[in-house]
């Protein structure tokens, strides 16, 4: 064997120095490279915007760290390629079209977009945080895209994903006796996503003193949870809340916000259905992924639990006592929310309501106590058919009143801008169903959202009256720094005037003294419900 003379070494370590060099300094050159505490990333731009995908913000939470507070993410200092989104967290189909079964344990990642045209010598940008919905059990934020809030709106936007379902939301007396923050995993998910908000957006060019969260149905829950979270105290200055009320209800009431006892007991049972003990935590946490997905149907939360830590009391409480986090409050609800509800079951079992079931449901859903005095005030007489009037009890019951208990609560607390979205010709994509789904629960996301379609093949598509709605509603929503200079196209909320900013179709337009009657407050406000 011949060994390289010197000048030949000489030549080749030459080549391979100068390769290096050209490496360095094209990734020095790379606009979409950046420094995050944790390490470098490369992004990529594409129409007009440039996205970070699958950053890892905290330890994937698999063997011992499942059901544990996050933990750190090992550091790295190799850039590291972010274009393609991270797994989904584990979860079920279990909200039909909304959101697909998959995923994994190791799903703690967020992802970053920025105006490809903004320059790192402008001005630091507003941040808009964006909660999946899917009521604590389903959903990932890969499913919004966030080009129109980031190219219109001139906003950084981060989606994330946290812990769902019993992975995410689970007390059990001996995962809650090992002395860490225990039971509202998810939630410290989101709160880890806000302290890597605060340690890193800067890089991206956003303002970490200019912080919107925002999020819709549970994701709306969590949103008014941080706002009563002391964990959650400074990593954020406003908040949007889609859908998000029903975190005012009482237990037992449906999407009421668990007691401690209630959830260990349906803790205990849960481990006890996967063959271990309620104090053997190393058993829990030797339950294959498979096995935990397939077992927890029965067990689930749909709402956050009051453990008395990481939410100390009954949000509703803290709201009265202003024993808050003080933010800036869009709230906001569907006027239709409840055609939702009604329609999974209708797309699942392929039959619509029946009027011989009307009351069998009404008692399902409110209690022997409750179901003829809701019989009574939505008769089937005022409806075209079974489907719309349950689907109005819910809408009232569970979003509508709550919310506008929710804003007079606070209102007087911290700034409170109240709104109903109303544009009954909203895109569905979900259906078709014996019954017009009007503006249901889930359909503004396309007006936030280009495309919005969940899990399901059927992308939603906005018409051009619908484009200039979603583009006020962009401006607002993407700037909330600005609403104490557009009070007089949307001032705060104030209970006398049951003022709420109505978005339907052409333009968004302030409607006063309406909003109770259409919803049947009165009625709610006396049942003990919230």
């Amino acid at each position: 064997m011949k060994f390289l003379t010197t000048p030949l070494l000489t030549a080749v370590a030459l080549i391979v120095s100068a390769t290096s060099l050209f490496s360095a300094s094209a990734l020095a050159n790379n606009a979409t490279l950046r420094e995050t505490a944790s390490g470098p990333v490369i992004g990529t731009e594409k129409e007009g915007v440039i996205s970070w995908l699958g950053l890892p913000y905290a330890a994937a939470p698999i063997k011992q760290l499942r059901w544990q507070p996050p933990h750190a993410v090992a550091s790295w200092t190799t850039p590291r390629t972010a274009n393609t989104l991270a797994s989904q967290c584990a979860q079920n189909a279990d909200l039909g079209d909304f959101a697909r079964a998959g995923g994994s344990e190791d799903c703690l990642y967020l992802n970053v977009y920025r105006p490809a045209e903004l320059k790192d010598t402008d001005k630091r940008q507003p941040v808009f945080v964006w909660i999946h919905g899917g009521a604590l059990q389903v959903g990932q934020g890969g499913d919004y895209d966030p080009s129109r809030l980031v190219r219109q709106g001139q906003s950084i936007v981060v989606t994330l994903n946290y812990r769902l379902g019993t992975f995410g939301f689970l007390s059990v007396p001996g995962l809650d006796m090992e002395g860490h923050e225990s039971g509202n995993y998810g939630l410290m998910d989101q709160q880890a996503a806000l302290r890597w908000v605060q340690k890193n957006i800067s890089a991206f060019g956003g303002d970490p003193s200019n912080v919107t969260i925002a999020g819709e149905s549970s994701g709306g829950n969590s949103v008014m949870a941080h706002i009563a979270a002391p964990g959650s105290a400074g990593l954020f200055q406003h908040a949007i809340s889609m859908s998000g009320a029903a975190i005012m209800s009482r237990y037992p009431a449906f999407g009421a916000p668990r007691p401690l006892s209630v959830a260990q007991k349906t803790g205990s049972d849960f481990a006890q259905a996967l063959g271990c003990s309620p104090e053997d935590s190393a058993c829990l946490r030797a339950v294959p992924t498979r096995r935990v997905l397939d077992v927890q149907g029965a067990y689930l939360h749909n709402q956050l639990i009051i453990d008395g830590r990481v939410i100390p009391v009954h949000p509703a409480d803290a709201y009265m006592s202003g024993n808050i986090n003080p933010v800036t409050l869009i709230n906001g609800t569907m006027r239709d929310e409840g055609h939702f509800f009604v329609a999974l079951p209708e797309l699942t079992h392929g039959k619509p309501l029946q009027a011989k079931d009307w009351p069998e449901w009404v008692g399902h859903q409110y209690g022997e106590t409750l179901k003829s005095r809701v019989l009574a005030e939505y008769p089937l007489s005022n409806y075209e058919n079974p489907s719309e009037a349950f689907a109005a009890t819910v809408t009232d019951s569970l979003f509508s009143c709550p919310a506008r208990a929710l804003n007079q609560a606070l209102s007087d607390k911290i700034p409170v801008y109240a709104y109903e979205f109303s544009d009954r010709t909203a895109p569905s994509y979900i259906g078709p169903t014996t019954f017009p789904l009007l503006a249901a629960h889930t359909f503004e996301l396309a007006y936030l959202f280009p495309g919005f379609h969940g899990a399901s093949t059927t992308r939603t598509k906005l018409n051009p009256l619908q484009e200039k709605l979603s583009a006020d509603m962009v401006s607002y929503f993407v700037a909330m720094e600005k609403m104490t200079s557009r009070k007089d196209a949307w001032p705060q909320f104030r209970s006398q005037r049951d003022n709420y900013m109505t978005f339907a179709l052409p333009t968004g337009t302030m409607v006063l003294g309406r909003f109770s009657d259409d919803h049947h407050c009165a009625f709610w406000d006396q049942q003990g419900i919230y």
